[in-house]
């Protein structure tokens, strides 16, 4: 498969990252977030320099995460049938967990307050800071994610599904986030039907793929 080639992993690293992006707990911090990062919306520089650099430093924080499971599954290429095993049920443990709405890691408090200027430096370290807070809340998912990458014995394709993954959340993060700031504030947080059919699409699906890890037909077929 060319490396640029769309793929059912892609899709599915870009459909992950928008599910983590409109997960429960991670809508209420989208106000907190976004205002830190734009101090001043009315000044276009600062939008654009601010929202590259969160961008850039999101993506390298979890590119670096699929080089890690790249290299994994090459390290491990002689065993791949044992990869795929402990990958596949790891994938499809998180697909259970993300139906039942169980949270698999602990909350990292980081105190995003000292991101608050308009420099590019800070909104960078600010989107690795952010990647961080991130994993509890999007925890089955990005773990199901991690499983594809590890089962991948090329570790640039790893580290280009986990890029995609990132995309998947800064894309509706830097275009949709001041809309979604006005409506969190005035709507009451219960959990919408809309985030329940997500929440059912995306545990099914990783259910699914981790019985194709599982199996060793993942990187065969998609």
């Amino acid at each position: 498969m060319n490396l640029l080639q769309p793929s059912i992993g892609y899709i599915t690293a870009l459909g992950g990252g928008i599910l983590s992006f409109f997960s429960p707990c991670v809508l209420p911090l989208i106000p907190i977030i976004f205002a830190i990062l734009i101090p001043d919306i009315n000044k276009t520089s600062i939008v654009i320099k601010r929202g590259i650099g969160f961008f850039l430093g999101l993506s390298i924080f979890f590119t670096i995460l699929g080089v890690i499971s790249g290299s994994i599954g090459f390290l491990f290429y002689s065993y791949k049938w044992v990869l795929n095993i402990i990958a596949g049920s790891i994938t499809i443990f998180f697909g259970i967990v993300f139906l039942l709405d169980k949270q698999v890691f602990k909350g990292s408090k980081v105190n995003l307050n000292k991101f608050k200027d308009s420099s590019f430096i800070s909104s960078f370290f600010m989107g690795f800071a952010v990647s961080i807070v991130w994993i509890p809340c999007s925890g089955p998912i990005l773990g199901g994610i991690l499983s594809m990458a590890a089962t991948n014995t090329n570790i640039i394709k790893a580290a280009v599904l986990l890029f995609v993954y990132s995309l998947g959340i800064s894309i509706p993060f830097l275009f949709f986030s001041g809309v979604i700031s006005k409506i969190v504030s005035k709507v009451s947080l219960g959990e919408p039907k809309w985030q329940r059919y997500l929440k059912y699409i995306g545990g099914i699906l990783l259910i699914l793929i981790g019985v194709f890890i599982l199996f060793g037909l993942f990187n065969k077929i998609f």
